[in-house]
């Protein structure tokens, strides 16, 4: 046999193979059965759209819990149409996620809504210790689908005493002049969320006082001077989202179509829900009707969703970039009113519960140092800030560090932010400032300034609490993360 002829029978069987190859691949992976296929395109679109559903279940559930005897308190409790009410400032103790500050402490409560309005009430909030300044506090109201709705606090309402009533949809009742309406909720179960200002450890037990006078009762119940919890449904379990994520992933589905059904998406996603329809996804939808490939395809799109969501906030997706820095989207805290799905599940939802309106608060996010390296504590990082690139603020601004969890991290010296009212921070002859970042304590320079790291990978949030205009329209510039 000729040379030729042998070279040729040689690409041919490798012709050949490669074919038999490729049509096992075309078969076993891109050419899988038409409604398992079908219902996992449409699907991972739903996982983006129902994840805060399911991501608010699984938070509400845990949070429902009764404190447990002789465990110590590290997350909201028995936390259900009833204030829970932080012991302290949170810490790396904390491990349920959303990226918590440790600035402010933490009131906290899951309110249902229904045949009649609850009234929230607050005291007189007064002035941080010494001056003439308001003790900043805020309540910030977040439909099922973690999308904002309303605000009480020195933002918006002041720091007066004052009664403000959320009503059912559809609600036409009358409410008493020393109620002032604040809002018709979206849907009936929604999460209040209040921070109040602490400026020491001294000064915690004046506000645990202050927040143990939020009060949250049924309009029947204010009228007629009753203190008692507003009736709320019974719950379901869910799984924990952190602690038991296979349980989670296999009821996917369920949970988000309960959760749906029990607070309905709002009739600006009437269009979408109908996309959802023939895949069962949706309020009063039935998984039971679904072929075998469909729902293997939308098992396929959770695994695919939940390891997709994570991946966005690892990346520049809707953010603005400067020195390293990450503004968030525009839309954030509301990103669902415009239709930002990918941003409400990713960044708002998973990033952290919920968040907040720009003019409230604006969160600045650095994973990568100026060169474009990840954070990682085996480096030293120093961020100077001239004397006119201090954060322009009205309340407060802070420095704090995570972990891939998003919760703090433990530290010898209990140190979890840096910012304007952190003791003993050392200010540079000119009025600029340095901040130093490490898991080693920086040389030559003031202890007081430095923000202990990990030995790890970690990244950094810059809070602007009522931040000045240059903050919200994004044009002030966050000095950049050098590595030293």
């Amino acid at each position: 046999m000729g040379l030729n002829k042998k070279i040729w029978i040689a690409l041919l069987v490798l012709i050949f193979g490669f074919l038999a190859a490729g049509a096992f691949v075309w078969k076993r992976y891109i050419r899988a059965p038409w409604d398992d296929e079908y219902a996992y395109t449409k699907g991972l679109q739903a996982v983006v759209y129902a994840f805060p559903y399911v991501l608010n279940s699984s938070v509400r559930w845990a949070w429902s819990q009764p404190q447990k005897e002789g465990e110590p308190v590290v997350a909201p409790t028995d936390a259900i149409n009833h204030f829970f009410h932080s012991p302290r400032l949170t810490g790396p103790q904390y491990r349920d996620g959303g990226t918590p500050n440790n600035d402010t402490a933490y009131s906290t409560t899951w309110a249902y809504v229904d045949k009649e309005p609850l009234v929230i009430s607050v005291p007189e909030m007064g002035n941080i210790p010494g001056t003439s300044k308001p003790r900043y506090y805020s309540l910030q109201l977040a439909a099922f689908d973690s999308d904002n709705f309303a605000y009480i606090g020195t933002r918006t309402t002041g720091n007066g005493a004052g009664h403000y009533a959320i009503t059912p949809k559809g609600w036409q009742g009358r409410l008493p002049s020393n109620v002032k309406f604040l809002a018709e909720a979206p849907t009936p179960w929604f999460l209040i969320l209040g921070r109040t200002l602490v400026t020491s450890n001294e000064d915690f037990p004046a506000v645990a006082a202050l927040m143990h006078q939020f009060d949250l009762r049924t309009l029947g119940d204010f009228e007629n001077n009753v203190h008692r919890r507003p009736p709320a449904p019974a719950l379901t379990p869910v799984p924990h989202y952190k602690k038991e994520q296979l349980a989670l992933v296999s009821n996917f589905w369920s949970i988000a179509n309960s959760a749906m059904t029990a607070n309905p998406p709002g009739q600006e996603d009437a269009r979408l829900m109908r996309f959802f329809r023939d895949i069962e996804v949706g309020p009063g939808r039935d998984l039971s009707r679904l072929s075998e490939g469909m729902r293997h395809g939308l098992d396929r799109a959770v695994l695919r969703g939940l390891t997709l969501l994570p991946e966005v906030n690892q990346t520049n997706f809707g953010t603005k970039l400067v020195n390293g820095w990450k503004y968030p989207p525009m839309d954030y805290g509301r990103a669902g009113v415009n239709g930002a799905w990918l941003t409400r599940a990713s960044l708002q939802s998973l990033g952290g519960i919920v968040a907040n309106d720009p003019e409230e608060a604006v969160y600045i996010v650095a994973h990568a140092d100026s060169g474009g390296q990840l954070l990682n504590g085996k480096s030293h990082y120093r961020i100077h800030f001239a004397k006119d690139q201090i954060p322009p603020v009205k309340a407060f601004w802070s420095m704090s560090l995570y972990d891939n969890t998003n919760n703090l991290v433990d530290n010898a010296l209990n140190r979890y932010s840096l910012g304007d009212r952190s003791p003993g921070l050392v200010f540079n002859p000119d009025g600029s400032l340095t901040l130093y970042v490490g898991h080693e304590p920086p040389d030559g320079a003031a202890q007081s300034n430095w923000l202990p790291a990990p030995a790890d990978e970690f990244y950094l949030v810059l809070r602007a609490y009522l931040p000045g205009k240059p903050i919200v329209d994004q044009i002030w510039e966050p000095p950049a993360v050098v590595r030293q």
